[in-house]
């Protein structure tokens, strides 16, 4: 009888302290646990855009005058900014900007013009255009052709912290770039279009680059 009373007792404290731990591993090991924990703007694109961005690699897809492209950098979000919104001095840092003049900034609308100049085996252009941007500190960067030699150019550039784990303080930033564009009947649109794809993955090289020189 004492044995029974003994276990008795003892179970009565054991059954409470196994529901704690059970419920501790249920929150913790619940998918809604999990997606708290894996929830920042790169872990929510696929695995294989992951792991390129963690190597440094620009993420380029598209094709036709619509792209999207993504890079990492290791920076703050300001360097980031600083960087996209350096408009008179584009031509020092970004390949084939021949010239880059800020003609007016009032409010968040900022519009300068660019000089670029492509080279090839074959031929050699230099395009003019004239760019206005709406700017949303920190967050964005909506872009649109207003003049030049591009029948239509428009798009934005969106900036995202990105902290090492969670409630960490930012020490990245994902850049992702949209545009669409559309060229004039001087080219043809296939070959625009290669040069415009290898330009626009250099210059989002670039960007990454700068950045992470300024913030270092």
């Amino acid at each position: 009888m004492i044995n029974q009373l003994y276990r008795q007792k003892h179970r009565s404290l054991i059954l409470p302290i196994l529901g704690a731990i059970a419920f501790i591993l249920t929150v913790t090991f619940s998918p809604v646990a999990n997606a708290k924990l894996f929830d920042g703007p790169v872990d929510i694109l696929p695995l294989e855009q992951r792991v390129a961005l963690r190597n440094g690699e620009v993420i380029f897809l598209g094709k036709k005058g619509e792209y999207t492209c993504r890079i990492l950098t290791n920076s703050s979000i300001e360097d980031a900014w600083q960087v996209l919104t350096d408009y008179e001095n584009f031509s020092e840092f970004l390949p084939g900007v021949k010239s880059s003049e800020l003609i007016e900034q009032k409010g968040d609308r900022t519009v300068f013009e660019q000089v670029n100049k492509v080279k090839t085996f074959v031929f050699s252009i230099e395009a003019r255009l004239q760019i206005a941007n709406t700017e949303t500190y920190p967050q964005q960067i909506a872009f649109e052709a207003i003049d030049g030699d591009i029948k239509t150019l428009k798009g934005k550039w969106t900036l995202e912290p990105v902290s090492p784990y969670p409630s960490a303080p930012a020490d990245q930033v994902l850049l992702t770039h949209k545009v669409m564009v559309e060229p004039n009947k001087s080219l043809s649109d296939e070959i625009f279009f290669k040069i415009y794809e290898n330009r626009l993955q250099e210059t989002v090289a670039a960007i990454k680059q700068e950045t992470e020189k300024r913030s270092s």
